[in-house]
């Protein structure tokens, strides 16, 4: 008897080292998301990621950025393909083969659900917090909920590790690498010696 009390009371403490899961109705800017991001312009800004939605050593490398009204959305991996998006266009360029399609398009916003599009909004959006396991790891997580579209930012301490955006036309998971608040306006420019693929 006084063994199954050991053994029930071993649980109870094991479940109360948890962290628990509630829901924060409306935030007052001190959110770990706001926080992380709290200096970022969402309208000018250069964000690298690390793709995670096949496995957790992919080197895939994702790059975003924005200046204004132009776009620039890059996929680095075992294959590479820039995106560039300006007056009205979609530029889809292919550095291996050093050529491009430009076509008229509306905007894509590949930064969509991943990162902060509105600083104002996120200081005082509610959010659920709890604790995840990723990769073996548990990680302090914030969901935010906009209609059909969830994006959970997952923290170790203050730092941003991962990044899931759930929506009804993508679903993605990056690892955080880096951000900086100054753009290079040569990003949004194709590169010299790239052909154009005309059809």
């Amino acid at each position: 008897m006084i063994k199954k009390i050991v053994v029930f009371i071993f649980v109870l403490l094991l479940a109360g080292c948890g962290v628990e899961t509630k829901v924060i109705e409306k935030a007052n800017g001190d959110s770990k998301t706001y926080l992380f991001f709290k200096n970022f312009n969402p309208s000018n800004y250069y964000v690298e990621f690390w793709d995670r939605n096949n496995h957790k050593n992919d080197d895939t490398k994702i790059i975003m950025a924005r200046s204004g009204d132009k776009y620039y959305y890059e996929i680095d991996g075992s294959s590479k393909m820039i995106v560039i998006q300006k007056d009205g266009y979609m530029y889809t360029a292919d550095p291996q083969m050093k050529s491009y399609i430009k076509v008229e398009s509306p905007l894509e916003d590949y930064a969509y659900g991943v990162l902060p599009s509105d600083m104002t909004t996120l200081k005082v959006s509610g959010y659920e917090t709890g604790e995840e396991k990723i990769y073996g790891k548990k990680y302090i997580y914030e969901k935010y909920t906009n209609d059909n579209d969830e994006s959970v930012y997952y923290f170790d301490g203050d730092d941003l590790v991962y990044v899931r955006y759930k929506g009804p036309l993508k679903n993605v998971f990056f690892k955080f690498n880096l951000k900086k608040n100054k753009v290079d306006e040569d990003l949004f420019k194709i590169p010299d010696g790239y052909l154009e693929n005309t059809y």
